[in-house]
């Protein structure tokens, strides 16, 4: 089986932001630890199982929070956040607008040209 950044179609940033996931049972807070334009990796107490739908905030800094309907790719419920991969889960963005797509694709585009030059 492919390892998850094999099967992505976009590259990803290690961004941190806080997130608030709704849910049909309630709302679970955490941050991204890595974030592309197709999807990211939540941090999280309680991660969901894979193939469950759900709205996603993502808090990014200086604009607007970002809305977006997401699908669980895959879930670690078990693991800490030393564990690798850690608590949490891989989630696929369903549909973005243009204008959030643009600005997660700057960012990841930004930081990974900041991150190579370190």
């Amino acid at each position: 089986m492919a390892a998850p950044s094999e099967r992505r179609g976009y590259r990803r940033a290690e961004i941190r932001w806080p997130i608030v996931i709704l849910t049909n049972r309630g709302t679970i807070v955490g941050e991204t630890r890595n974030v592309g334009v197709d999807g990211a990796f939540l941090f999280c107490s309680q991660p969901l199982q894979k193939r469950e739908k759900f709205r996603l905030f993502i808090m990014a800094p200086d604009r607007r929070a970002l809305e977006i309907p997401v699908e669980v790719v895959w879930s670690n419920p078990h693991g800490s956040e030393e564990d690798m991969p850690p608590r949490g889960m891989g989630v696929h963005f369903e549909r973005i607008s243009d204008e959030d797509r643009d600005f997660i694709s700057n960012l990841v585009s930004d930081h990974l040209k900041e991150s190579s030059f370190d």
